[in-house]
């Protein structure tokens, strides 16, 4: 049946499912225009079947360009019923007849589609459940030519072809893709080795210069210690903190690469492991100018600007200028003890360590980041077919990227914490770390007459810790919003809804961050700020003890 304004044709009774379905009125132009030789003119490509659908007046969300392209892939993706009443309307041509039965067929057909992946689904698990049990082989570590390329998805590949040979050939990573592997998997222990060693030569170089235990006279009657076994950014730091801060991190993004991300996906379209690899690289590729901007700030500001713009002129000039005497300054007053050259030397690795945590740390929120903007694309251009058991599967795994989120950005704010903490000690007339701790303590109990006053010098890491607190919390929030956000869009979708487990959960994250932020801000403020400094470390603690991304 044809008219001559669109090529009207009735949908086949003949039990197609929807892919069928949709590639014969496709393939013979159901729905377009015709032209003067009784053909249709032109064809259904995603471009052109997308901006027919958007010119219904009816839709007023529109249908992703995605969507569309994975209704012409060859997949077991489906259609929801909105786009359903949509694409047979545009089949349909204006024709009431035609477009009640391509509704009902392509309904009809998708239905179909539906029963045959879950057929092939329990088929798949009820095939693989009989190897494990006959073929014993199957246990047995595969060699290295058998696993597939998908299982090491930190390496990159490109397809050559060489004298009509088609092989595999390495592409060089990328600043992004190098970050990314060394802050997933088994490779995060490597970094953390090299921190640990870094560590032990830093103690080793103190114990030649003999700055392991160094204290300076500020003012007569004071001899204020600065050596390195009492700066908890030496010790405290590298030893607890950037640990946890690199193993969460690195549990996170592994997580998210090699299983949760796989999970949302597959809800909906099947894809191998090398296809799911090269989809997350992209992604990461995607902020490749990120990992360079953080990269050359803290190279260009955290060390050059910190070392050459304030400790190198020090050096020359043998004038701290009110700038705080530390483990590398102490040359200019005890030079007796370490001279300028060494100082220099020590300081200039030193700072060097300081840029590279501060790195790390930029580009630990920056996966956390790249992980939550993942998450929400495949939720915004996923399809779940109004399926309630497969949109609380992508709600659950939006909830242990929080999860995984919060424990990062829990050791973030921890080692901001811990360089105000060092950078206050330096500004005040406590003779040494514990000393000071211990006078704020018993103060705010009034059980010591003595309290902690301030010298007359100055840091910029005041700023550069008020900076790092508010990046930190920024992301989290905005990474908590972005996965709300998907999260009404599953709720509307399937009907989902949040239990109040899960709004109580984020309430404790919120209370502990808000905590923590407080007490880094108060840090020397009042007599006191030790036990909420305390405080807060213990509670975030208690609830670092949720649940585990691969348990959840």
């Amino acid at each position: 049946m044809k008219n001559n304004k669109s090529n009207i044709v009735l949908p086949p009774a003949n039990g197609s499912d929807f892919k069928e379905l949709f590639k014969y009125a496709t393939d013979i132009g159901v729905g377009l225009p015709m032209g003067g030789d009784g053909l249709p003119i032109g064809t259904w490509t995603p471009q052109t079947l997308a901006a027919a659908l958007s010119e219904i007046e009816a839709n007023k969300t529109g249908v992703d360009l995605r969507a569309v392209q994975h209704w012409f892939e060859n997949n077991d993706k489906g259609i929801s019923a909105p786009s359903i009443n949509l694409l047979a309307r545009v089949f349909g041509g204006g024709d009431t007849e035609a477009t009640t039965a391509w509704r009902s067929e392509l309904t009809a057909g998708q239905r179909r589609l539906m029963a045959k992946r879950k057929a092939s689904k329990s088929k798949t698990k009820r095939q693989s459940k009989e190897a494990v049990v006959e073929d014993p082989t199957l246990a047995k570590p595969r060699p290295a030519d058998a696993i597939p390329v998908g299982e090491f998805p930190e390496q990159s590949f490109v397809q050559t072809d060489t004298s009509g040979i088609s092989g595999v050939q390495h592409h060089p990573k990328t600043l992004a893709e190098r970050c990314e592997q060394i802050l997933s998997g088994a490779a995060s222990m490597n970094l953390l080795i090299v921190y640990w060693l870094v560590f032990c030569g830093l103690g080793l170089m103190n114990y030649v210069f003999d700055t392991l235990s160094v204290t300076y006279s500020p003012f007569e009657g004071l001899d204020k210690q600065v050596g390195f076994i009492w700066a908890p950014t030496l010790t405290v730091l590298p030893l607890v903190a950037l640990p946890a801060f690199i193993y969460y991190v690195s549990e996170l993004t592994t997580y998210w690469k090699r299983v949760g991300r796989s999970k949302c996906i597959l809800q909906g379209v099947t894809s191998t492991d090398s296809q799911g690899s090269a989809a997350w690289y992209a992604k990461v590729n995607d902020f490749k100018f990120s990992f360079w901007a953080i990269a050359l700030f803290c190279l260009l500001f955290v060390f050059g600007f910190q070392w050459a713009g304030i400790y190198l002129p020090a050096y020359l000039s043998g004038d701290a200028n009110s700038v705080q005497i530390d483990r590398y300054l102490v040359a200019l007053v005890r030079p007796e003890v370490i001279s300028i050259e060494e100082a220099m030397v020590l300081s200039f690795v030193g700072y060097f360590y300081t840029a590279s945590y501060i790195a790390v740390f930029m580009f630990g929120l920056l996966f956390f980041v790249i992980i939550v903007l993942d998450f929400q694309d495949i939720c915004t251009t996923l399809d779940v077919e109004g399926n309630k058991i497969e949109g609380r599967q992508i709600q659950k795994e939006g909830q242990k990227v929080v999860w995984g989120g919060f424990r990062v950005v829990v050791f973030a704010l921890w080692l901001a914490t811990l360089v105000k903490l060092q950078i206050t000690y330096l500004s005040s007339d406590s003779s040494d770390f514990l000393s000071w701790v211990r006078i704020d303590m018993m103060g705010a109990f009034d059980a010591t007459s003595l309290r902690n006053g301030l010298l007359e010098n100055s840091s910029i890491s005041h700023f550069t810790t008020f900076m790092m607190m508010a990046v930190t919390v920024s992301v989290f929030i905005f990474g908590v919003l972005r996965i709300r956000s998907s999260f009404e869009r599953l709720a509307v979708y399937n009907r989902i809804q949040q239990s109040k487990r899960d709004y109580l959960a984020l309430s404790e994250m919120l209370g502990v961050i808000a905590l923590l932020s407080i007490s880094l801000v108060l840090v020397g403020r009042f007599t006191g700020f030790s036990i909420v400094v305390g405080i807060s470390a213990i509670a975030s603690l208690h609830v670092l003890s949720g649940p585990k991304l691969r348990t959840y």
